[in-house]
């Protein structure tokens, strides 16, 4: 297929219109003007990615977090990222990004992660439009926190969390955001969810968490790596025919010591 054609298959589901003003989403490596073979999923780009890619003969690579974030004025290929963009360029893979508008989306990656939480009745938390926005909530069998906490460590596949609040509590609606959510906190609460699960909480954002009375659980950035096995069956199951991939890098920075 085309790359113009994937594109517009794409971004039926997930238009860069719903992405926030300060994002930086859709093409931002090589052209879309070409026949694209095999695409690579991917949460982060970074060299171990881009050497998989080419090993894996890519045309494309689907990147949710942008190599470029901020307006660059020079290319410099003695820097990571100027290696990066001219390596990418140098093997002609084309770089597209979908990032808040693949999390806004009604398709998109809250939707996946609270599904594979099996969240009831879910509502968004944070309508950014009429129809979409930012997390879930929904309703879980009622539990004990430590069982809940338990099941979110298991289904995501962490080994360690950050808890703030009251291990004493009960559990029957479970809210998510995929990424950094401390901006949904709020909504967390009035909503009513008795466990908030996101990932980068900061040390003030759990105080305000404390404050409110919110139980929060912070498991991460990284487990939004999950979405790629997804998006895979949504877009074959949209039409697109190229060969899809599935990154195999973990691209975590972080370990436990």
């Amino acid at each position: 297929m085309k790359g113009t054609d994937i594109i517009k298959i794409f971004e039926s589901m997930y238009p860069k219109n719903l992405a926030y003003d300060w994002d930086n989403v859709g093409l931002q490596v090589g052209s879309l003007q070409k026949e694209v073979n095999t695409i690579l999923l991917t949460l982060d780009v970074t060299k171990e990615v881009i050497d998989e890619a080419i090993k894996q003969q890519t045309d494309m690579i689907v990147v949710h977090h942008p190599l470029i974030f901020s307006p660059i004025n020079s290319i410099n290929t003695d820097t990571y990222k100027g290696e990066q963009i001219e390596k990418l360029i140098k093997h002609d893979i084309t770089l597209y990004v979908a990032h808040t508008n693949f999390d806004i989306s009604n398709k998109g990656m809250n939707l996946i992660l609270a599904n594979m939480l099996n969240l009831k009745n879910q509502q968004i938390l944070d309508y950014t439009t009429e129809n979409e926005g930012l997390g879930r909530i929904g309703k879980i069998e009622q539990c004990d926190m430590q069982f809940a906490i338990d099941y979110v460590k298991k289904t995501f596949q962490v080994e360690n969390a950050r808890f703030i609040g009251n291990l004493n509590s009960k559990v029957a609606k479970i809210a998510i955001s995929g990424g950094s959510g401390s901006s949904n906190i709020y909504n967390a609460k009035k909503m009513g969810a008795d466990l908030y699960v996101t990932g980068d909480l900061s040390y003030h954002h759990a105080h305000d968490a404390l404050a409110i009375g919110l139980n929060a659980l912070d498991i991460g950035h990284n487990i939004e790596k999950f979405f790629v096995s997804e998006l895979r069956n949504i877009l074959k199951d949209a039409g697109i025919t190229s060969n899809i991939l599935v990154s195999k890098i973990d691209t975590n920075p972080y370990k436990f010591v």
